[in-house]
């Protein structure tokens, strides 16, 4: 909230979650009174400290109220970075505070996502380039603050490695970007991110990564580093991960990295259009990109199914919409072309070529989303093409479209 916004609740300013208030926020301000009174509790005098903690005591209790389902609300055990917050929070201030039902509290709602996490040994907000951070940076809270009778303790370490090692097989060093498929994504090419500058408060957080830095360093697994430095060579990543109560059945995840390319997907069932997050703004389910001998290249299936069948193999991205009928559509975000502005076809894409598939209409629809105009809106800054296929009226079987890809 700014100083300069009315009340929230106001007739003039409704409440609305994720609107005029974050209810996130406890998570992110409370994280970091903690680390100040750990780090640096020499240092608060004795009247703020009580302050701060008085304050971590309503921030942690408020939570409590929170329930995915109720109010608009969406927190549940599988929204990772928040839940993983606010099981610390409670945990840390419990013990703090004496608090044995607060301090339980934690303890059982970090079983809850830790059940989910153990799965697969995935984070249910998988491949987030902006979340996975978080979801880190509340790990290393879990294995330094808490004692060892904690299941946090316990499992701080443990989920950061295995996050990591995820985090390591899908960082592609050549293109500098994670491969896809992306669970929440504020962007297209991680070496151009515009957002960034929409969200340039978020920078305060640099001197909290910096405390953290040499402990969360020692999270980290030996033979991550390497991989994370130096492209390894042509391979391939399976996995899944499950956010309940959105998902059906698990998320299947396909990745295959080979030199200058990748190609991420993911199959999935849901219970609505746009990932747990909801927002297919954010959700990437199929992600293709490459080095353009220019810049980095992207194409990304635009979610407008709730269920999809996604298989990525190398040089191809094959995806079904086993719910999609003559109303469903093939959506495909294209980066933009800086030798060729005006594009006309595939055929003007660089360093790429693409053959289209399958029983979908091969005739697409080609418009342009531009910051100063076109027929389509831009995506979190991003200006590009839209490839849109449609499906015949009289098909009978699920509509299925592959790309075929080369590099050249």
């Amino acid at each position: 909230m700014e100083p300069e916004e009315p009340s929230v609740g106001s007739a003039a300013y409704p409440e609305k979650i994720y609107g005029t208030w974050d209810a996130n926020w406890r998570g992110f301000i409370g994280t970091t009174f903690i680390v100040a009174l750990e780090e640096f509790g020499h240092l608060i005098s004795k009247d703020l400290t009580a302050l701060m903690l008085e304050s971590l005591r309503n921030a942690t209790i408020g939570d409590s109220y929170r329930a995915g389902g109720v109010d608009g609300d969406n927190l549940y055990p599988a929204y990772s970075n928040p839940s993983l917050m606010r099981a610390f929070s409670s945990g840390w201030v419990g013990r703090r505070l004496n608090d044995s039902n607060m301090t339980l509290a934690g303890e059982n709602y970090a079983k809850s996502v830790i059940e989910l996490f153990n799965r697969a040994n995935t984070l249910s907000e998988f491949n987030s380039g902006t979340y996975t951070g978080v979801s880190l940076w509340a790990l290393s809270l879990w294995a330094k603050y808490l004692p060892e009778d904690s299941i946090m303790y316990k499992y701080g370490r443990t989920m950061s490695a295995h996050t990591w090692e995820a985090v390591s097989q899908l960082w592609h060093p050549q293109l500098k970007n994670m491969a896809g498929p992306w669970d929440r994504s504020y962007g297209y090419d991680m070496n151009r991110y515009p957002q960034v500058m929409s969200h340039s408060a978020d920078f305060e957080y640099a001197p909290l990564f910096a405390i953290l830095a040499d402990f969360a360093s020692t999270l980290v697994p030996a033979n991550v580093t390497q991989r994370l430095s130096e492209f390894e060579g042509e391979h391939a990543f399976t996995s899944s991960t499950y956010s309940p109560p959105y998902d059906y059945v698990p998320r299947n995840i396909t990745s295959w990295l080979a030199p200058n390319i990748s190609i991420g997907s993911e199959t999935f069932n849901e219970t609505v259009v746009g990932g747990p997050a909801i927002n297919p703004s954010t959700f990437n389910p199929a992600v293709i990109q490459w080095n353009t001998g220019v810049d980095i290249g992207f194409i990304t299936l635009y979610a407008t199914e709730a269920a999809v069948q996604a298989l990525t193999t190398p040089w191809s991205l094959n995806i079904t919409y086993p719910a999609g009928d003559s109303s469903s559509i093939f959506s495909f975000i294209v980066s933009t072309v800086k030798s060729k502005p005006t594009m006309s076809s595939w055929d003007d894409l660089e360093g790429l070529s693409v053959n289209v598939t399958g029983n979908v209409n091969l005739t697409y629809s080609l418009s342009f989303a531009g910051l100063n105009g076109g027929a389509d809106e831009t995506i979190n800054d991003f200006e590009f093409w839209n490839f849109t296929y449609f499906v015949p009226k009289a098909l009978t079987e699920p509509p299925n479209i592959v790309l075929d890809l080369a590099l050249y």
